[in-house]
């Protein structure tokens, strides 16, 4: 079955902005969403949370909940020893490039431990459609860390590497609590009838914002399309209007950066 790109037609939205970095880990959102949000819940953590740094820097009174099985705080102790270490080796050879580089990354680090607590927390969990001593469900995250509760006030931010096809009956579940889903769909050349299924699941109930090509990863000839892209979906009960197609060329300048700098950014056609 073909990829059905026609489900992932944005709509025209004047409000949009890029959170987090230019490259990898940066994503176009809806600017006036944010502060209708009292959760941030990133999925798929990893070492960088410029993004939910900018979030709250636009929305103090939101609280996040980064979930990552993969990182914690010894992970990020050893790092700190190894890259302190290399500062230190690069600073005698008098070669300043990677001794900032490093420098950076002992810093950015280090901040792991000041901006997750209380009321920001890291959970060492994976996200998963069962529960476990390591595997925990979207419901249950919403449960146990939204005490509030109220209708569209979570904003659901992933990249965990395809196991976004396990999480969108959960996602589906739990619509009337999310207000905006942005994030990285992986493997649409591989698991193209996943993707279709997921995508039709979430338009029920969510409009396609914006859509921006990974060029760090295969470019998908057989659909004409990439094979992982990001994507900012808006719940349709918040829209609460008459939509039209957006008439934007995709990458929209201003907006869009290639994650890979070193070559050019993909051209997305939707027909």
């Amino acid at each position: 079955m073909p990829l059905n790109k026609s489900l992932l037609k944005p709509i025209a939205y004047p409000n949009l902005i890029r959170l987090g970095p230019d490259g990898d880990g940066g994503y176009v959102i809806p600017e006036d969403q944010i502060t209708s949000c009292s959760l941030l819940l990133s999925l798929g953590l990893s070492d960088n949370w410029d993004f939910d740094k900018e979030f709250l820097a636009r929305n103090p009174k939101v609280r996040i909940v980064g979930v990552d099985h993969t990182i914690g705080r010894w992970w990020f102790l050893r790092r700190i020893f190894i890259y302190s270490w290399k500062v230190f080796m690069y600073a005698l050879l008098f070669n300043r490039r990677k001794r900032e580089k490093y420098r950076d990354k002992v810093r950015g680090y280090l901040e792991y431990f000041t901006f997750f607590r209380e009321p920001h927390i890291h959970l060492k969990r994976r996200i998963s459609s069962n529960s476990g001593t390591v595997d925990i469900q979207l419901g249950e995250i919403l449960d146990s860390h939204n005490a509030q509760h109220l209708r569209h006030d979570v904003f659901l931010k992933m990249d965990i590497e395809g196991a976004e096809y396990d999480t969108t009956q959960d996602i589906i579940k739990h619509h009337h609590r999310i207000r905006c889903i942005t994030g990285e769909f992986h493997d649409l050349d591989t698991r193209t009838n996943d993707f279709n299924k997921c995508m039709a699941s979430l338009s029920q109930h969510f409009s396609v914002l914006h859509v921006h090509g990974n060029n760090g990863a295969p470019y998908d000839n057989t659909n004409d399309f990439p094979s992982v892209v990001e994507l900012t979906l808006i719940n349709k009960e918040v829209l609460g209007k008459k939509v039209s197609f957006s008439l934007s060329e995709y990458p929209r300048k201003g907006l869009d950066f290639p994650n890979n700098s070193a070559v050019p950014d993909y051209s997305l056609r939707f027909e």
